[in-house]
């Protein structure tokens, strides 16, 4: 009983690890290289707050918000890609040792619903070198392409195929701290996120990975149905290292967007 109970943590911790996790190495990997220059005229989206107090009448909030829909659209003379779908090519997968060794990759990853978040609280505090916000999402939809190869106990774990997955009811915190540089080509001010941190919570999940197991029906259909039953489970288990990968990502996607974003459009 021990062992079968044990087998099905094993392979469900790892199976999630996977589709959500990057390796944690203690530093930021997903910087986006972007050669265009920043914006040089306010476009109607973006919204400006007093420097001297940002956050009065929840001007920051409104301001963060109010780029959501040009996020989700793309905004191609900055070099920023649409949020929506969000793009990942690759997640690479590097987990455990003994009882659980799990290696491979996802590739191709689509997130549906990133630009359908709410933002609930939003901060700059220019003093004190902070910028903090909350989002709501109603509902992400994942879809990815995975191969994985492994143990689980003295069970070979083989699998390649298509994965889809659902998420629920995420609410997301993120804390950073912030420099202000100067843009090397123009000399513009921008804010640059140099650390962050990221918290989240879900409020149900729905997994579902193909070709498990070379293509067996029976044990897929198992670990899946085993899945989605103690997703939430799982993710708690999991939570420290999902929000060092979700900071990873995040942080190169903003920056990306803040470099674009010269202070002197929005904060007068």
């Amino acid at each position: 009983m021990f062992a079968t109970t044990y087998w099905k943590l094993a392979i469900s911790i790892g199976l999630i690890s996977a589709v959500l996790v990057t390796p944690g190495s203690g530093a930021y990997t997903r910087e986006i290289v972007n050669d265009k220059l920043p914006l040089q005229e306010r476009p109607p989206w973006l919204q400006t707050c007093k420097r001297s107090n940002p956050n009065e009448n929840k001007c920051f909030r409104q301001l963060f918000e109010g780029c959501f829909p040009a996020l989700a659209a793309g905004i191609p003379e900055i070099g920023v890609k649409s949020f929506e779908p969000l793009n990942i090519d690759q997640v690479s997968v590097s987990k455990g040792s003994g009882n659980l060794v799990l290696s491979g990759g996802f590739q191709n990853l689509i997130i549906r619903g990133p630009s359908n978040a709410t933002v609930r609280r939003a901060s700059l505090d220019l003093e004190r070198r902070l910028l903090n916000f909350e989002l709501e999402l109603p509902r992400l939809r994942i879809r990815a392409k995975y191969n994985l190869k492994g143990n689980i106990l003295l069970l070979p774990l083989v699998g390649n195929g298509d994965v889809a997955m659902a998420l629920k009811n995420v609410h997301t915190t993120v804390y950073t701290r912030i420099s202000l540089r100067n843009e090397t080509r123009t000399g513009d001010e921008i804010i640059h996120i140099d650390e962050m941190k990221v918290g989240f919570e879900v409020g149900a999940m729905r997994i579902h990975l193909k070709n498990l197991f070379n293509g067996n029906d029976i044990l897929a259909a198992s670990i899946n149905s085993f899945l989605n039953q103690n997703g939430n489970e799982v993710i708690a288990e999991l939570r420290p290292d999902l929000e060092l990968g979700l900071a990873d990502i995040f942080h190169g996607l903003w920056n990306n967007v803040f470099s674009k974003m010269p202070t002197k459009l929005w904060l007068i």
